[in-house]
């Protein structure tokens, strides 16, 4: 539970009330960190505890009014400086944790000094268990338990998902750009080009359309689902496409289906030791892979069991 003062014999002692709040701060960051699995850099821990000050100085200025907004607005910048990253969802969650923490720790506080009575203790100088409160601890260690259970599930889904991702450089060749994606180890996976047997990986078209070269964002406009057997329309209107595009068929509910696949001039798997070329077709996928963004693509088996090329 964090306080804004400290008062000592009717008086405030600011230096007192920012070391407090200092510990405090750095302390829920430190297992927040814990939490995630994340160990803080101790620099950095150092000026996101200085940050967590603001709020206490500006209490004492003409910016009062303020203070609600500042403390929300403290608190990202606190878990940014401490816990850096691009990833606004990840920031996000992490700040979240950070706030659950805060608000557990203060609930933890402020049920033991009822549950002890330390108003009592100050004002009668006697110590009196206030047993009628004594519910709340009980609940608060359950809810407690609660909570970290769930945390710790979902936290173990996280690392295993963060071990199956993988960073893929795609480049389209000339007309076109490179697309630079996260690609999740699908090891259901078993699609291949049928006409020169690459292994297929699964890229959303949202991810590259942007960054296709002209002739190919061209036959994406085509309707070519519609059509039960799309190779008449690649070999009467496009025949320059033919090196370019295959139609990967798969079976869909109810009757075969058809993924449009491009052949990408180079696709390079980024690793520790480098990056390494893959031998691979492009299947663009119109859904979403990833609800929560954490990955664009799904990698086949082949390229991480068998080395890819």
């Amino acid at each position: 539970m964090r306080k804004d003062q400290v008062q000592m014999g009717g008086e405030t002692y600011l230096d007192l009330t920012l070391l407090l709040n200092g510990l405090m701060d750095a302390f829920l960051l430190l297992v927040t960190g814990r939490v995630l699995g994340i160990s803080p850099k101790s620099s950095a821990l150092f000026y996101g505890t200085l940050l967590g000050e603001v709020p206490i100085l500006l209490a004492l200025s003409p910016f009062a009014a303020w203070l609600t907004l500042c403390k929300v607005l403290i608190s990202f910048l606190m878990v940014w400086v401490v816990f850096p990253t691009k990833n606004l969802l990840r920031l996000g969650k992490t700040v979240v944790v950070f706030w659950l923490l805060s608000a557990g720790l203060g609930g933890f506080v402020y049920a033991l000094w009822g549950w002890l009575n330390f108003q009592g203790v100050l004002e009668e100088g006697n110590l009196r268990l206030a047993l009628k409160n004594s519910w709340l601890l009980p609940v608060a260690a359950f809810l407690w338990w609660r909570g970290q259970l769930a945390w710790k599930h979902w936290n173990n889904q996280q690392l295993v998902l963060d071990k199956g991702l993988y960073d893929l450089e795609i480049d389209f060749g000339e007309g076109g750009g490179i697309v630079e994606v996260k690609a999740l180890l699908d090891t259901g996976n078993h699609l291949r080009d049928p006409l020169n047997n690459h292994p297929v990986l699964l890229l959303e078209e949202a991810a590259a359309a942007a960054l296709m070269p002209e002739k190919i964002s061209r036959f994406l406009q085509i309707p070519w689902q519609e059509s039960p057997d799309p190779w008449p329309l690649l070999w009467k209107g496009y025949p320059e496409l033919l090196n370019s595009l295959v139609f990967i068929p798969y079976q869909g509910i109810g009757r075969q289906s058809w993924l449009l696949g491009v052949r990408p001039h180079r696709i390079f798997l980024n690793e520790k030791t480098g990056k390494r070329e893959l031998a691979a077709t492009i299947a663009l996928v119109q859904q979403v892979l990833s609800s929560e963004g954490n990955y664009q693509a799904l990698i086949h088996p082949e390229h991480i069991l068998k080395g890819g090329l």
